[in-house]
């Protein structure tokens, strides 16, 4: 089925719901963007995503990346995709959050989604290539950057984040890679093994830049003791000439469930004792502490993001392929009307609740994730530093709401769009069953749904004494308070009125259990994803509830019959529906949280085995 996409909505978020104009007017933007230059980059952006990126998806996944005697063979066309969007602007040299003549977050992403619903294997590489080059713009001295940046931003190489271990998973502290000091302070021997590891050898640029956690010889023990290192694949002379192989082995690639077309690989560093990386930050201090997970934590959250936001634009890909299926469908009768014509299925009463259902699910999840943006452009660009500050923290909340929350409803977005097209949903005749397949990793990949949950409730929640958090549970609150007047939605704020209730009980239970850690300590990981999904529901609803409130606003000056007004209607209907059908979730969660029930725990370990 050919690719679209909902382009409408990306302009409605830049154009008439996001205050826009505040971060085209930082001193970074506002001599080469404006207001009336998004509808040109979304049109050309779209045209990107149908006519270039959208075609190598199908044959990507039935081809995959090929690994034969030791060589990765991409699938058909990914590297010249891949040099394609980095040579043309819509890469990583717009995405770099510091770079001159980058785009604003909220502008980069829009286009990006369009080219990731229309194949996320390949965006994954862009995407692992910005966080390099974020990181040596970030932490690389002059020479890092003149060695490395021309060539990943042109799109001659590419870019990886080697992190997972085969013994030390998700438990980062635990990486057993070494890396050795050398003659030269700057260059250090690397010895290990890293295991998922996206693009690690994707076949698709001359070289590959890997961002590497290693414990430096004589490290401390945990997380504290790892540095982060510039391992090229190719060794790199200072005149950005290739040298030698920098014995960077490609032991395997896994076989997927999905992304077959994306290499995820095993990775040898040193096997012959010849690989050596670039030191990233300072030198391990006396206590041979270093500051590579720090650093590399600032490409992690811009992937955890990224990766929320990856698995919504399949959910909304998913939805839009439904929508259409349900268009010209000829099946059934009206419920009643047993003697009347058959009709097309978007017609029965529950093909219409499973498509509200997605446009609510996609739109609100798209809506929260671009607020996130939204405080990201301001808090790396806005000249009020106040501002900046509280856009920081808010920022820093909504990561693991919109990595956790957003991955996993998509799923069931996916799963509800196949169960329109009923059985031909499952088969390869629509791309729908791709999509199931390639999400599913969205909610493990850059930590699971529990990891995130637990940096909500274990950091997030109480990071600098509890006042982001409270600021962010302060945005919602005030657009309730603003919003009681309306009669327009007054039953949906009152319901988003109760939940953000929910939420502040569910605070005073980590406050209570986090005060009698001795006694109730187990409460805190057991409900952290509960807390998660409640925290990522009230913020979707108030997001979709604001999205109304404008939609409404413009409805009333469009005439009867303008070509707007459904667009407008599906708005307000979007956020009636998730306000009255998915919010009530949030008080189930409350009181299961509020019970203490500890059945799981309770339960003997035997039992749970089979």
């Amino acid at each position: 089925m050919e690719f679209k996409y909902d382009k409408r909505d990306l302009q409605f978020i830049l154009k008439e719901w996001l205050p826009m104009e505040e971060v085209l007017s930082c001193s970074r933007f506002k001599d080469n963007f404006g207001l009336e230059d998004i509808d040109m980059y979304l049109n050309e952006g779209y045209k990107v995503a149908r006519e270039v990126v959208s075609p190598i998806n199908g044959q990507g996944d039935k081809i995959g990346a090929v690994l034969k005697e030791g060589i990765i063979t991409a699938a058909p066309g990914y590297d010249r995709v891949y040099k394609f969007l980095q040579e043309n602007g819509w890469g990583s040299a717009s995405e770099c959050i510091k770079l001159e003549g980058g785009m604003p977050l909220t502008l980069y992403k829009a286009l990006f989604e369009m080219n990731s619903a229309a194949c996320p294997a390949i965006m994954s590489y862009i995407k692992l290539t910005s966080g390099v080059a974020n990181l040596l713009i970030e932490f690389g001295t002059e020479k890092n950057k003149a060695m490395f940046l021309p060539k990943l931003l042109n799109g001659d190489w590419q870019g990886t984040m080697c992190l997972t271990e085969p013994d030390a998973g998700s438990d980062v502290g635990d990486s057993i890679t070494k890396a050795f000091p050398t003659s030269d302070p700057c260059i250090w021997r690397i010895k290990g093994t890293k295991m998922f590891i996206t693009g690690g050898d994707a076949g698709i640029c001359e070289n590959t830049i890997h961002m590497v956690l290693a414990r430096p010889e004589g490290g401390a023990r945990g997380s504290a003791g790892l540095g982060l290192y510039i391992v090229p694949k190719i060794w790199v002379n200072e005149d950005q000439s290739l040298g030698k192989p920098n014995d960077v082995i490609t032991a395997g690639i896994e076989h997927k469930m999905g992304l077959k077309a994306q290499a995820t690989a095993l990775l040898n560093f040193g096997e012959n004792d010849e690989c050596y990386g670039i030191r990233m930050g300072p030198v391990p201090d006396e206590k041979g502490r270093s500051k590579g997970l720090a650093m590399m934590f600032n490409m992690m959250n811009e992937s955890r993001i990224g990766t929320g936001h990856n698995s919504n634009c399949q959910a909304a890909a998913a939805y839009s392929v439904a929508s259409r299926y349900a268009m010209e469908r000829i099946q059934g009768r009206p419920f009643g009307d047993a003697n009347t014509d058959r009709v097309p299925i978007i017609r029965h009463e529950d093909i219409r609740r499973m498509l509200l259902d997605m446009k609510a699910v996609t739109e609100g999840i798209r809506a929260m994730i671009f607020k996130g943006f939204y405080y990201l452009d301001i808090q790396n660009n806005s000249d009020d530093k106040e501002k900046a500050s509280v856009c920081r923290g808010l920022a820093a909340i909504f990561t693991p709401i919109v990595k956790g929350y957003g991955s996993e409803a998509s799923l069931a977005v996916i799963a509800e769009a196949m169960q329109v097209l009923g059985g031909v949903g499952y088969t390869q005749e629509y791309p729908i069953e791709q999509n199931m397949r390639d999400s599913k990793i969205l909610t493990v990949w850059e930590g699971t749904t529990f990891i995130h949950g637990n940096d909500l409730v274990g950091r997030k929640m109480r990071m600098n004494n509890g006042a982001d958090f409270a600021n962010w549970m302060a945005a919602i609150k005030d657009f309730i308070d603003s919003e009681k007047g309306n009669s327009r939605f007054q039953a949906e704020i009152s319901r988003l009125a109760e939940a953000y209730g929910c939420l502040e009980e569910i605070k005073k239970c980590y406050e209570f259990w986090y005060g009698n850690m001795d006694k109730k300590k187990q409460f805190i990981p057991l409900n952290a994803v509960a807390t998660l999904t409640a925290c990522g529901q009230v913020q979707t609803a108030q997001c979709l509830l604001e999205q109304a409130t404008v939609a409404y606003k413009k409805l009333k000056e469009l005439s009867g019959c303008h070509y707007d007004r459904s667009f407008y209607e599906g708005k307000i209907a979007a956020a009636r529906y998730y306000a009255n059908q998915v919010l009530p979730n949030v008080f189930m969660l409350a009181h299961s949280i509020a019970s203490e029930d500890a059945t799981c725990l309770e339960c003997p370990e035997e039992a749970l085995v089979v």
